[in-house]
């Protein structure tokens, strides 16, 4: 399911934004920058302040997640089933062993959000198509970048 180029991106990106549907059966997307991956079939990510995402995944637990390098212009696409892990089950306190790196926040955390992997595909830019390399393209974003911050 989920590769080890795909693992990398999501751990170097860890800002996904994460599709859901509201209960009137709207689209609805909100920005995670909690996510950990589990297993090649699993993610998760910290409930810090997401009511409505939590609302949608109990009302609807269809979720699609997206994490994307600006840089190097590659975009990982995960489809999936969400539960949501209250704090005072026993699945929390196994889960949470994973966010060493978010520690800090463990203690504000309303629950964590787990979801099951049932698609994961990586996702090029057009730019590979003609001939673009990762290093150059990494280059040329990063200045890019750089220059808007200047």
């Amino acid at each position: 399911m989920l590769t080890p180029e795909m693992k990398n991106l999501i751990g170097e990106n860890t800002i996904g934004l994460v599709a859901t549907v509201t209960p009137k059966g709207r689209p609805a997307v909100s920005p995670k920058a909690t996510s950990v991956v589990l297993s090649p079939s699993e993610i998760a990510f910290l409930d810090i302040r997401s009511p409505k995402t939590r609302r949608n995944i109990k009302a609807n637990p269809n979720v699609e997640l997206n994490y994307v390098d600006v840089f190097r212009r590659k975009a990982c696409r995960l489809t999936g089933v969400a539960t949501y892990v209250d704090p005072n089950s026993k699945e929390f306190t196994i889960l949470q062993t994973n966010f060493k790196e978010f520690d800090y926040l463990l203690n504000g955390v309303y629950g964590i959000f787990h979801v099951t992997i049932s698609k994961a595909e990586l996702i090029l830019s057009p730019a590979y198509d003609h001939g673009a390399r990762e290093d150059v393209l990494k280059k040329d974003w990063l200045e890019k970048y750089t220059q808007l911050l200047s």
